[in-house]
């Protein structure tokens, strides 16, 4: 049997714990209303809130992708009349600041070049200025496979008292990240990517202060009101339908990451991962895409398309030609640098041996 091996953010395989829960929860199916969502949705939220360290947020639940938490923090978090400084060098800082003028947000515009460091001094001018009352930033871009300088960002936000909204989808769980300490207000979060879980829930860790705080802000995102949320969840229910097979899979997922040593424990595997790859792309003659100051995530590489060949090219090969059992799917680059650059991500559940085995199969295409 051919194994597809995912090196994509999107779709990947997961843990066996995770994937015990989709096969036996049908014998015992939890009612949404019942007397056992209750003590699953405290042991799912604190499993989260100790997992990432951060006993001044509260995480709430939600129905969907990241880019549903996207939208719940933006609606939920500011008020109407805030000016949101928006720092975007990548696709989904784009996202931000498209969700943002959706829901009429007044936003202050900060663009850069996918995966140009931010000028640490123009967002201190801004802030200073009085020009912004919130900043949102992305933490780990995935279109260039790097981190943004959050901490630095967030002392900011803390010296002018503004709020920090984080997009953390693609690096909670698997990149350091002290939510107390770095000042932020709120974060948006996946279920999926770090966490290893299935991409039905997804989650935002929202600062006690500013949760307080929400109770007299109006949500203007109908279906993800964080507040209203998170008061139905810190009770045992939920103000919609939520699915608790996937709180029982991301119950699931949370056992696995305590048993694999944490956050901690999950960045070293990935670490090992991206130093065994990286090797293997310098060993073919392939070239990283580094941006001047600006630190690799753990997740996976942004790589230049090689001389004679073409992305599509190279992902028919790999996704059709099998090698030792294995055929392998890589993504694209997305927008702005879809025809210079091709990502290759490390995350789910494989062994090193798998992706020892990818790099000779890439070298038959390269």
């Amino acid at each position: 049997m051919i194994r597809t091996v995912s090196l994509t953010p999107a779709v990947f395989h997961l843990s066996e714990a995770v994937n015990q829960v989709s096969r036996t929860y049908g014998e015992a199916p939890i009612v949404p209303r019942g007397p056992r969502l209750a003590p699953l949705f405290d042991g799912v939220r604190k499993g989260i809130q100790t997992a990432l360290g951060a006993p001044e947020h509260e995480a709430v639940m939600l129905t969907g992708t990241g880019s549903t938490a996207i939208a719940a923090v933006l609606g939920s978090c500011l008020r109407a009349d805030e000016r949101l400084l928006v720092v975007r060098n990548g696709a989904y800082g784009d996202r931000i600041f498209e969700y943002a003028n959706t829901l009429k947000q007044p936003v202050v515009d900060y663009s850069l070049p996918y995966g140009e460091k931010p000028d640490l001094a123009r967002i201190e001018e801004i802030l200073a200025g009085n020009k912004a009352d919130a900043i949102a930033v992305v933490h780990g871009a995935t279109s260039t496979c790097t981190l943004n300088p959050v901490p630095e960002i967030g002392a900011l936000a803390k010296k002018y008292g503004k709020k920090l909204l984080v997009d953390g989808v693609s690096s909670l769980f698997i990149e350091p990240m002290d939510l107390d300490a770095w000042g932020v207000s709120a974060v948006m979060g996946s279920c999926n990517k770090g966490l290893h879980s299935h991409p039905n829930l997804t989650m935002a860790m929202v600062r006690k202060d500013l949760l307080a705080e929400m109770e007299k802000i109006p949500a203007r995102a109908p279906n993800l009101e964080l507040w209203k949320a998170w008061r139905a969840q810190v009770n045992g229910s939920h103000p919609y339908t939520i699915d608790p097979m996937s709180l029982c899979q991301v119950s699931a997922a949370l056992a696995h990451l305590a048993a694999q040593g944490g956050v901690a424990g999950r960045h070293a595997i990935y670490q090992s991962r991206t130093d065994l790859l990286r090797a293997g792309y310098e060993r073919l003659g392939l070239t990283i895409a580094r941006w001047a100051g600006v630190p690799l995530q753990s997740i996976g590489t942004a790589l230049h398309i090689p001389p004679g060949t073409s992305y599509d090219v190279m992902a028919q090969r790999l996704a059709t030609e099998e090698i030792e059992g294995h055929v392998f799917e890589i993504y694209a680059a997305q927008g702005k640098l879809s025809s210079t650059l091709f990502r290759i991500f490390n995350m789910g559940e494989y062994p090193l041996s798998v992706y020892e085995i990818f790099l000779r199969a890439l070298a038959r295409v390269v």
